[in-house]
C-alpha cells in the first residue's frame, strides 16, 4: 500500500511540474486520505493567448507565466484539443524555446486521431497571430511528412520490431499517410508589414534573402529563424 502511494505521488509529480511536455487538462484523482489540490487561474492558460509582438515585448516574463501552468485548457475545460496544442506550438515558438515545441511536436504525432488537415479554423482576430498559428501547421507538415517518408505512420506502436520497420518501408509513397496544411491556413493572407520574431538569445534575421529563414512563415510575411522540427 505504502510502495502503491509513492508511486502514485511521483506520477502525480511528473503529470503536474513537468514545463517542457505539452499537459493534457485532466482533473486529479483523488486518493484515499488525500486532498484535491486547489487550482489558481495560473495554472491554466489565456485562451487565446497574446498576439507574438505582446509575448516578445518581454518574453523571459512570458516564460514564467508559460512554465507556471499545470494544464493544457483554459480553466472550465476539461479535455484537450488540436486547437489548444496548436496554440501552445505558437507560443513555444515565439519564445524559440526548442525542447518546448519538440516535445510538443512529438506528442502531437501520437494524436493520430488529430490530423493537420483537420485543426479547427482558429478564426483569431489578431491578424499577425492568426498567420502565424497559420505558419505553425505547415511546420507540422513538414517535421511529420519526413517521418512518413521514413515508412513512419502516426498511429504505428512508439518501439517498433525490425519486422515491422521493414514492412512500413515497403510501402509505395501513394500508400503513404502524409499530412496536410488545413484549408484555412492556406487562405490566411500574409501580414501588411513584415513581422519579425527574435530568437530566444536576441538574434532577429536582417531580411527576408537570409538562407535561415523560414519559407513558410516568409509567405505569411512572417520573418522567423527555421526551427529545429524533427525529432526521433
Amino acid at each position: 500500500m505504502m510502495m502503491q502511494r509513492i508511486i502514485n505521488l511521483v506520477q502525480t509529480f511528473c503529470c503536474f511540474k513537468k514545463t517542457a511536455t505539452p499537459f493534457q487538462a485532466s482533473l486529479r484523482r483523488r486518493e484515499p486520505n488525500d486532498q484535491f489540490y486547489e487550482s489558481v487561474p495560473e495554472d491554466y492558460p489565456t485562451f487565446p493567448p497574446p498576439p507574438p509582438q505582446q509575448i516578445l515585448r518581454d518574453p523571459e516574463q512570458y516564460w514564467v507565466v508559460v512554465s507556471a501552468r499545470k494544464y493544457g485548457a483554459p480553466r472550465g475545460f476539461f479535455q484537450d484539443s488540436s486547437m489548444y496544442a496548436l496554440y501552445r506550438l505558437y507560443e513555444y515558438i515565439v519564445l524559440d524555446k526548442v525542447f518546448g515545441y519538440r516535445n510538443t511536436l512529438e506528442w502531437f504525432w501520437r494524436q493520430h486521431q488529430w490530423p493537420i488537415c483537420e485543426i479547427p479554423d482558429p478564426q483569431d482576430d489578431d491578424t499577425a497571430r492568426y498567420a502565424f498559428l497559420a505558419g505553425v501547421t505547415y511546420l507540422m507538415v513538414r517535421s511529420y511528412n519526413a517521418r512518413v517518408a521514413l515508412g513512419l505512420t502516426r498511429d504505428a506502436p512508439a518501439i517498433m520490431t525490425m519486422e515491422e520497420a521493414e514492412e512500413a518501408k515497403k510501402r509505395t509513397d501513394q500508400e503513404r499517410p502524409y499530412e496536410r496544411v488545413p484549408s484555412w491556413a492556406e487562405k490566411v493572407p500574409p501580414l501588411a508589414e513584415t513581422l519579425s520574431i527574435t530568437t530566444h538569445d536576441g538574434v532577429t534575421l536582417k531580411d527576408k534573402d537570409d538562407e535561415r529563414a523560414d519559407p513558410d512563415f516568409l509567405a505569411k510575411n512572417i520573418l522567423l529563424w527555421t526551427p529545429h522540427i524533427h525529432f526521433t
